[in-house]
């Protein structure tokens, strides 16, 4: 537990302390700011509608984007986007995409990860072009890690994570209405969820040293 409380510690620590902007947000971790508005954000194609709120939203898009370019992907909802960020398993840090900072550390969706986005008030909704996914694998290194959910239908946590079974210690997904982590333990009587849906982000404790292979397998969700 205690690995477990310094790891969400550093991860909530470099989202509230650098990585939120300070002029408009809702507390990462706190209930959301008096006056504040809701807004919903549709990714529209062949997996479906994704819906977000303001402030940090972790998603995963269920389809393989046939432009990946962050500004084209997103170009529905310019101006209406802060940031997207991007985690990094071998460092175990976010790295920052800002539509308005002149050098990006990346500029494009990695269609085997999961990516925070900071909306500021206002609706929108785009719609991707590209395949839903069939099986594919992702590996994930010792720490952290911030792999996409690929699919349309929901899942079983530990139905879909059979494949790295003793390899995970959690599962972390994001509660975008209370800007907070919810968190999964195969060894907790009562976790705090036990399904993933499509269209929503997840981050994974991998505590096997050499790693851990994500397999990703339609006939084995449910």
């Amino acid at each position: 537990m205690k690995r477990l409380a310094l790891s969400i510690l550093v991860i909530i620590i470099a989202l509230a302390l650098v990585l939120v902007p300070k002029e408009q947000y809702k507390g990462l971790t706190g209930k959301a700011s008096q006056g504040t508005a809701s807004v919903s954000f549709r990714i529209l194609g062949p997996c479906g509608n994704i819906f977000m709120e303001d402030g940090w939203n972790l998603i995963s898009i269920c389809s393989n984007m046939t432009n990946k370019t962050i500004i084209p992907a997103l170009s529905e909802i310019d101006g209406q986007y802060r940031y997207v960020m991007e985690w990094n398993g071998s460092s175990q840090e976010f790295l920052i995409y800002s539509p308005l900072a002149a050098i990006n550390p990346f500029n494009e969706f990695n269609e085997n990860k999961s990516y925070f986005i900071y909306l500021i008030p206002g609706s929108a909704e785009i719609n991707p072009s590209g395949n839903v996914f069939d099986e594919m694998q992702i590996f994930l290194l010792f720490g952290w890690n911030a792999p996409t959910y690929p699919y349309e239908q929901q899942a079983d946590i530990s139905g879909y994570l059979s494949t790295i079974p003793g390899q995970y210690r959690y599962v972390m997904k994001w509660n975008a209405t209370e800007q907070r982590f919810l968190i999964y333990s195969p060894l907790a009587a009562v976790p705090e969820f036990i399904n993933i849906s499509q269209g929503e982000g997840q981050f994974i404790y991998i505590e096997n040293a050499s790693g851990a292979t994500l397999k990703y397998n339609r006939s084995i969700l449910g």
